[in-house]
């Protein structure tokens, strides 16, 4: 199953759908903290600039993890809907800064997010087909 084809009919489509979301988070997370270090090294954290630029990649990198576990445990809509709205906002600094790489990146992020958001809301609604099967009998 590719990621912009999730089939959130089935028990097991929604649950990879969330476990795509949940790696796409620790990814994202991983960006986050690489991109501060090196361009916290530029500015510098002395400065009001630096400091601002640590705390709010920070903070986007706190909520890309806290959704990506909460995604692998097969939850996590409402802190995927947080780190999508961050992750829009940070594609629209990027395409404001014509980083096209960052706005291809980001946007297949966001795809599998949205993704792992829609799973998540499916597994949280239940009444899936195969429930309603008996295995063994």
């Amino acid at each position: 199953m590719a990621f912009w084809d999730a089939d959130l009919t089935t028990r097991m489509g929604a649950d990879t759908a969330t476990s795509q979301a949940g790696l796409a988070c620790f990814i994202l997370a991983g960006f986050r903290i690489l991109g501060a270090l090196f361009f916290g090294g530029l500015i510098g954290l002395e400065t009001l600039e630096g400091q601002i630029v640590a705390a709010t990649t920070g903070i986007e990198a706190l909520v890309a993890l806290i959704a990506g576990f909460r995604f692998l445990a097969g939850k996590g809509a409402f802190w995927g809907i947080a780190a999508a709205v961050l992750l829009g906002i940070s594609i629209l600094n990027s395409l404001i800064g014509f980083a096209i790489g960052g706005v291809v990146i980001g946007a297949v992020f966001l795809v599998v997010i949205v993704q792992g958001i829609r799973g998540a809301f499916a597994l949280r609604a239940g009444g899936f087909d195969e429930d309603e099967l008996e295995a063994f009998e």
